[in-house]
């Protein structure tokens, strides 16, 4: 019983077969009804008009060709027998005795008159009228046959009637089985313009759009693991920045705290305040600083490029920027140079920011440059390119470089190795300006390259 539930096919042969079969013998019930009758009655009317023209043809006939009539007539229609009444005589004719015997029998009574007889003449018709129970006994007996044939005939009918219209319906089921666990890799093949046909279609179609809108969902589902990832990086970056600011923030302090604690007390070459304040000056400086460059990197992760979008122009801000750093390479007796072979370039965003960018790669490569070496900021259409001669970077620590508080110098010192933020907010501001970077080692040179577009 369960696999029936289960099966669509098995229901729809049952109940096909279970109609056509109740229909046969619907129809055969009331054929067994109706043709008895009919054909009764229809045998009655025949017998009848028989009779009539017999009547007719007997009627100004002589007695001896009468008999000879009525005996043909009776040999003719079985199932008819004839009595002829003539005064006190009667003559049968057919096989009266059985008939007699028939509960049903149709009698007919008619008066004849003979051109040899002066006496009145009666003949009297006897027809049997069992026809009807004949044929209901035929039907009855055939009833086993006529089963068979009518279960046999339901059964393949059925049969096919379950394969044209289950067949198309389990393709359909078995698609949308696929489609409930997100597989879009099939097409709906039914070849029908009814309403089977229709759904098979209108399924190809959702199948097309889910599987469009499963590549869209898909690109941005990545799209957003890689915010999330980039947020996630952005996260850990600014726990790791604030954990190292306060690291850089708390040596200064302490010294600046030592220093005061030992002009109060007095002690050793403290006792001389005036010659040991312009030493607590500098490092209030150099902690000064440092806390505006932390405060400028706070402000870069708060705010972004803020609400200036403006158009940069490229050759004035590098002009700036080297103008800015020529007393500094004279210290060092750096040649400091810029060379463009283009006309001016244009980016968009924040000009004071993109400046500042500039400025510390600049003064980064002047810094770290060796008295007497050579900087030299190269402009040539979409590339920006500062090149510092005499030194090289340890190649494994190239991707350190742009950490917060980073320094190749381990010392530590900010007088050999800087704050090490400046590479950092470099590597902010060019992010933020959507503008790609890469430093790498020369031929006894630092090479810095800007991609200046946008993207």
């Amino acid at each position: 019983m369960r696999k029936i539930k289960n099966s669509l096919s098995a229901k729809v042969f049952l109940w096909v077969m279970s109609a056509l079969t109740l229909c046969s013998l619907v129809i055969y019930g009331i054929v067994m009804i109706v043709v008895p009758h009919e054909f009764t009655a229809v045998s009655n009317s025949r017998v009848s008009r028989e009779m009539e023209n017999l009547t007719s043809e007997l009627n100004h006939t002589d007695f001896k060709t009468a008999n000879d009539i009525i005996s043909e007539f009776c040999t003719k229609n079985l199932g008819v027998a004839a009595m002829l009444t003539v005064g006190e005589d009667s003559f049968s004719f057919g096989d009266f005795d059985n008939i007699h015997g028939e509960e049903k029998a149709v009698s007919t009574s008619v008066v004849l008159a003979f051109t040899d007889r002066e006496e009145t003449v009666f003949l009297t018709m006897i027809s049997e009228s069992s026809s009807a129970e004949e044929l209901n006994g035929v039907f009855i007996g055939m009833i086993p046959f006529v089963l068979g044939a009518i279960l046999l005939v339901s059964a393949v009918s059925a049969w096919f009637c379950s394969r044209v219209i289950v067949l198309p319906v389990l393709k359909i089921s078995r698609v949308s089985g696929r489609m409930a666990k997100l597989d879009m890799t099939w097409r709906c093949d039914v070849d029908r313009s009814d309403e089977l046909g229709v759904l098979a279609d209108s399924l190809n179609t959702l199948s097309l759009k889910l599987g469009e809108a499963m590549e869209e969902l898909e690109a941005t589902n990545e799209r957003l693991r890689e915010e999330i990832n980039k947020v996630s990086t952005a996260e850990k970056q600014r726990r790791d920045f604030f954990a190292a600011a306060s690291h850089e923030l708390k040596t200064p302090i302490t010294v600046l705290k030592g220093q005061i604690e030992s002009m109060m007390l007095e002690i050793g070459r403290y006792k001389d305040i005036k010659s040991v304040l312009p030493e607590t000056l500098i490092e209030i400086e150099k902690t000064e600083q440092l806390v505006k460059e932390i405060l400028s990197v706070s402000r870069l992760e708060i705010n972004g490029l803020g609400e200036k979008n403006e158009k940069i122009d490229v050759n004035e801000c590098l002009r700036e920027a080297i103008e800015a750093l020529i007393p500094l390479a004279l210290e060092k007796d750096i040649e400091i140079s810029f060379d463009t072979d283009c006309p001016t370039v244009y980016i968009e965003g924040n000009t004071a920011l993109f400046r500042k960018a500039l400025h510390n790669i600049l003064s980064n490569a002047v810094f770290h440059s060796p008295n007497g070496s050579k900087v030299k900021a190269e402009l040539s259409g979409e590339k920006l390119t500062v090149t510092n001669t005499g030194v090289t970077l340890p190649e494994e620590e190239i991707n350190d470089l742009f950490t917060p508080f980073y320094r190749v110098e381990k010392s530590r010192n900010k007088d050999t190795g800087g704050s090490g933020l400046g590479l950092y907010l470099v590597e902010t501001i060019l992010r933020l300006h959507r503008l790609s970077f890469n430093i790498s080692n020369g031929e006894n040179c630092v090479i810095f390259t800007v991609m200046l577009n946008q993207n």
